[in-house]
């Protein structure tokens, strides 16, 4: 696996030299240094620290699939902004996340990338839920032909999930252990045939 950075950060750059991925890592400083690893190395994964962007976001994306029509794209930010990860995202990003995220959640971005798949991080998601369902959760009414194949404690996962409420929020609320709480998660996706909370969010909201 090929994957290019690019960061002028010399901190980040130090923390990321320290993954066990590094090895697959060309580390670059300059727009003009990461076209050309682009063009000579046809990495599979390409990071961009969003603070080495000047200008455009739009135009540098742009620039950026000229070289690599199909290059799958990871945002990094030291303080990640709900706005700028959804605007990235809109122009054709694959992910966004916190640029010092510890070394296993960076390798489960680029496995979930490498697999033609977005990857947030959690605090990203849970905003994106909460807009997409803001001022609805108080009259919902869980749709029963669409989760009819849940059980009376999944429909109940289903509606806090929609609500906005992360599992360690739900396992608080209904005294439910978070490990039994993740499992019950992982079946009302595995019963929908959604792959996400956001998967499970645009279903319910798509039949309520």
């Amino acid at each position: 696996m090929k994957i290019v950075l690019l960061t002028q950060n010399r901190s980040l750059q130090n923390l990321w030299q320290g993954y066990a991925l590094a090895k697959d890592i060309k580390f670059v400083s300059s727009k003009r240094d990461f076209l050309s690893a682009l063009n000579q190395e046809d990495p599979d994964i390409a990071i961009v620290d969003v603070a080495t962007i000047k200008g455009s976001a739009s135009e540098f994306m742009l620039e950026i699939f000229d070289f690599c029509a199909k290059l799958r794209i990871l945002f990094i930010a030291n303080e990640p902004k709900f706005a700028q990860g959804k605007a990235l995202l809109t122009l054709g990003a694959k992910g966004y996340a916190n640029s010092h995220m510890q070394e296993i959640h960076v390798n489960d971005a680029i496995k979930t990338i490498q697999e033609d798949k977005a990857w947030l991080y959690p605090e990203f998601i849970q905003e994106m839920i909460t807009e997409m369902t803001s001022g609805q959760k108080n009259d919902l009414e869980v749709n029963e032909s669409s989760l009819a194949n849940l059980s009376e404690r999944e429909k109940e996962m289903a509606q806090l999930i929609y609500e906005g409420l992360s599992n360690q929020k739900i396992s608080e609320q209904t005294g439910i252990t978070l490990r039994t709480v993740k499992a019950h998660t992982a079946s009302i996706y595995n019963k929908l045939g959604v792959k996400d909370r956001i998967g499970l969010v645009l279903l319910m909201q798509k039949n309520s």
